[in-house]
């Protein structure tokens, strides 16, 4: 009798640990999931259905997957480009083998921002919660025709789309440079910067135009948010213009120091700029601050442009951009103003441009506390760790490639300049 009774209560006892271990566990995962939903960039993602035009770009791609890892249910991928297929293998890891976890539009017919029946239909397709806009004409090599009709009237179908689907909330994907007029920038407000009457190059005049629509387009009373949110020199892996460009014209030896090389700029970690537009996405309700509003993203601290751009240069095994002769800034003007009348008179586009200059010697920093501030933001990349882990990747990843193909004696293997993407 004894040792049933004594069978009994062990076993009682022990459904009585498993239980409240049970529960235990239950309670830890039910906070942590309750800790997530209100930590900023993880709040209207979860179960959320996204469009995100310029997916198979650079930032678009890179959205896509921290969205899918952040539990978005589905993700409409819109891009003239077709993903490649690395770029949907990138998609299914993110989305953990799922794949009917993201739908792809593109092409001519279905990923056509300058078609409006082509953004019609995508988003005929779901009921819509947030629409990232991150595709763009950008670069300063192209016709005003082609830039208006990608950035200003690309951007009034995606107005007209969500409007007439009852989308509740627009991120737009801006520029700094449409603040820009010319002169240095040295760790301004987005508050302190106004979008001027004239501007520097015709991509920023464009952005500028439908960055205006997107914030007039704002109804909270309709319960229509919208938000604009920029980077600034955005870096990382899978970057297929920034640093491949300058690397390889480095490895032609070609590549100076423009001036003294003591301007600085604020940099920006493609994961750091993808989290400050989710961020942007979780403060739009009614009567929040940021509504129509413009905010800068960067890595934080300012960085000496040509002493971070020389650590990759020589980490590629390149000769050091310091121990060469510096192109003084008014030689450079010189030059590039006589492109600029040369290309008009062959028709012909010239990298070397008055913009191009100017961007590449001025100083360019922004101060981030209103994004702090307003959306909630900080960097999820530390600039120190990111720029490392960048120079790792493209000297893994990008300078056998560029070897190959210099001793082979082909061309440049730098792609989508001016791509319709982010």
């Amino acid at each position: 009798m004894w040792y049933v009774l004594q069978k009994y209560f062990y076993m009682r006892a022990h459904l009585l640990i498993h239980t409240i271990s049970y529960l235990g566990t239950s309670i830890i995962h039910t906070n942590s999931s309750f800790t997530m939903a209100y930590k900023p960039g993880y709040k209207t993602t979860p179960g959320s259905t996204i469009l995100v035009t310029g997916s198979s770009g650079f930032v678009g791609a890179r959205l896509v997957e921290m969205l899918l890892q952040r539990d978005a249910k589905k993700i409409l991928c819109f891009d003239i480009v077709p993903p490649s297929p690395d770029l949907l293998a990138r998609f299914l890891e993110a989305a953990s083998g799922d794949s009917s976890k993201f739908q792809i539009f593109a092409g001519s017919q279905e990923g056509n921002l300058t078609q409006k029946k082509s953004v019609l239909a995508a988003f005929s397709k779901e009921k819509i919660d947030v629409v990232y806009h991150i595709a763009a004409l950008v670069g300063p090599f192209h016709d005003y025709d082609k830039y208006m009709d990608v950035n200003f009237h690309g951007t009034m179908h995606i107005l007209e789309a969500c409007k007439n689907n009852k989308v509740p909330r627009l991120v737009f994907s801006s520029s700094p440079s449409t603040r820009f007029t010319g002169g240095d920038i040295e760790g301004l407000r987005e508050d302190q910067m106004e979008i001027p009457e004239t501007f520097l190059a015709k991509y920023a005049e464009t952005k500028a135009y439908a960055e205006k629509e997107v914030h007039k387009a704002c109804d909270p009373e309709n319960e229509f948010y919208t938000i604009s949110v920029a980077p600034h020199q955005v870096y990382g892996p899978h970057d297929p213009l920034f640093m491949p460009a300058l690397l390889e014209t480095a490895g032609s030896g070609k590549l100076r120091v423009f001036g003294k090389g003591e301007n600085k700029i604020s940099i920006c970690h493609v994961d750091n700029y993808c989290h400050g537009l989710i961020c942007g996405a979780d403060v739009l309700e009614k009567d929040s601050k940021a509504l129509a509003q413009f905010y800068i993203i960067t890595d934080g601290p300012e960085q000496y442009f040509w002493e971070i751009l020389n650590q990759a240069v020589v980490a590629m095994g390149f000769k050091d951009l310091f121990k060469k002769f510096h192109l003084p800034i008014w030689f450079l003007m010189i030059i590039a103003h006589a492109a600029d009348g040369l290309g008009w008179i062959l028709n012909k586009k010239f990298k070397l441009n008055p913009f191009n200059v100017k961007m590449l010697t001025i100083h360019r920093y922004f101060s981030i506390e209103n994004s702090i501030r307003d959306l909630k933001y900080e960097p999820v990349v530390k600039f120190e760790d990111g720029w490392q882990s960048n120079i790792e990747w493209h000297k893994k990843n990008w300078l056998p490639g560029y070897l190959e193909r210099k001793a082979a004696g082909r061309g440049s293997g730098v792609a989508n300049i001016g791509k319709k993407n982010d």
